[in-house]
Formats: C-alpha cells, sequence, structure tokens
C-alpha cells in the first residue's frame, strides 16, 4: 500500500475506533478518489485498498442502517406520548366599572365598549395605539358603534416609569390635552423621566407651572392606583389587556377578555358579533 493512501487507510480505522461516522464516510470518498493530501500528491489506490475499503463501507451500512431504525422507534415512541390536542377554551367574561377611568373616545351611548388596561412603558401596547386603535378608531369610534375607554395599569417592577406616565396624561387631561400627552408619551416610551415628561407639556404649550405643580405633587396618584386594582379585580395580569362588550346601565362593561396586542380581525370578530346583537358568553 502506498505511503499516502497508507496514512488515508489509518485515519478510516482510526475514525472507525473513534465511532465517528462523518469521519469515516469521508475518509473513504478520498481514499476511493485516490485524493492527495494538503500541498502534495500520492499514488492511486491499490487492488487491496479498495477492497478494504469495501468491507468498511458495508460495515458503515449496516451501522446505518441500525441508526435509522433507532431513529424511527424514537419517533414513534413520541407520537404516542403526544398529549391530545385540547378543546379550545371558552372565553373569560369579566364585568368592570367605568368609573374614573384616563379617558374616553366615542360617544357615551355607543352600543359597544371597548376598555383598554395599558401601561405606558410597554411595547405591545404602543403597537396597539399605533396600529390596532387608529383602525378601530376610523370604522367603529368615529361611525359612533364603539366607545374606547383608557385604563392606567403601569406594571411597576418591569417599567419603573410608567405610573408617573399615567400621571401625567391625567395632568395633561386637566389642561384638554389627554390624548395629544398620550400620543406624545407612546412616541417617547424609552424617555419617560420626570424631566421628560415635563418636556413634552412644554412642546404641546401647556401651563407648565400648573403641569409641574400636578405632577410633582401626585395629584393623579389616587386615580391610577384605582384602575390599576380594577384590573387586578378582574384577573389583569399583563399588558394590553381589553374588556369588550355592551355598556351596563351603572357606568360598567361586561364582556369578553381579549390579552395581548391581537390582529385587528380578533377585535373586529367580536365587536361586529355584539353589533349584530350577539350575547355576552357565560
Amino acid at each position: 500500500m502506498s505511503a499516502g493512501t497508507g496514512d488515508r487507510a489509518a485515519g478510516l480505522a482510526r475514525a472507525l475506533r473513534l465511532g465517528s461516522k462523518v469521519a469515516a464516510l469521508t475518509a473513504v470518498v478520498l481514499l476511493v478518489a485516490g485524493a492527495a493530501p494538503a500541498g502534495g500528491q500520492s499514488p492511486p489506490a491499490t487492488k487491496e485498498d479498495v477492497r478494504a475499503l469495501e468491507g468498511a463501507v458495508e460495515r458503515l451500512r449496516g451501522e446505518l442502517d441500525g441508526i435509522r431504525g433507532e431513529l424511527r422507534l424514537i419517533r414513534d415512541l413520541l407520537g404516542q406520548q403526544r398529549p391530545a390536542q385540547a378543546p379550545p377554551a371558552t372565553p373569560a367574561v369579566a364585568k368592570v366599572s367605568l368609573a374614573g377611568a384616563a379617558a374616553s373616545l366615542g360617544r357615551a351611548e355607543a352600543p359597544v365598549v371597548l376598555d383598554e388596561f395599558s401601561d405606558y412603558q410597554c411595547p405591545f401596547c404602543k403597537r396597539f395605539s399605533d396600529t390596532t386603535l387608529a383602525l378601530l378608531k376610523k370604522d367603529y369610534i368615529d361611525t359612533g358603534k364603539l366607545r374606547y375607554v383608557f385604563r392606567d395599569f403601569p406594571l411597576d417592577q418591569i417599567h419603573p416609569h410608567a405610573r408617573q406616565a399615567a400621571e401625567a396624561s391625567r395632568c395633561a387631561g386637566d389642561q384638554g390635552r389627554y390624548w395629544e400627552m398620550h400620543d406624545v408619551i407612546f412616541r417617547n416610551q424609552r424617555a419617560l423621566q420626570a424631566a421628560k415628561l415635563k418636556e413634552y407639556a412644554e412642546r404641546l404649550g401647556l401651563d407648565t407651572a400648573a403641569f409641574g405643580h400636578c405632577l410633582d405633587s401626585g395629584k393623579h396618584r389616587a386615580a391610577v392606583q384605582r384602575d390599576y386594582e380594577e384590573g387586578l379585580k378582574i384577573g389583569v395580569q399583563g399588558t394590553p389587556a381589553f374588556v369588550v362588550g355592551p355598556p351596563g346601565t351603572d357606568d360598567a362593561v361586561e364582556g369578553v377578555m381579549i390579552s395581548g396586542a391581537r390582529p385587528i380581525a380578533d377585535f373586529r370578530r367580536e365587536i361586529d358579533r355584539l353589533l349584530a346583537g350577539g350575547k355576552t358568553v357565560r
């Protein structure tokens, strides 16, 4: 056996001892092709080399067939252990008071209410505000079919500035600019320190002295906390969270809960169902 071929055959034997199928197959290919090591040339393989390789290939083929059988067995076992698909869960239903809500859009007498619990530092709340709310406003709120109510649900542990941002929007609301501040805060949700909130108030042309006093004194702190506690009562765990249903006679809404920045189709489906006379699922 030539020196170059002998080296490669030795490599093949070593690969087989180590159990490396990939390395062994690579060595087989090199030997059959008479490939030279990098930087030099070697003579082609002898008949003895070829017979030895044929035997190695047959052994490898048998081992690979065994591996395929084991993989099929594992796949079958996993298939047997796969749990049956659970039936779709019944939507959660909640009743929530609208008293003291931060602000609302649409007719007070609208036949459907969408009540959102939101956090000004939550990126998913921003996504809803930037996209879904604009579409709902055009198709339902502006046409008198839907009343949208905004509630504060600051997640203090992960969003340390969300609570004061909620207070700031209410302070702006004292001067008739709630929604303008709401939009500015969401556009700048990475910069909501108190100094920044006062800067935004100045940009909006608010009475900055009155705004600053309102924010620093915590005038709306209790109102924000009431919204938060109202959300806890109905099981809100994250934001955004919604209750959509018909308005009640006691300034409340009872309806299906929707969690997360869901596609517009999910909101349309429930709103259209209610507009068509559908009842709240229990």
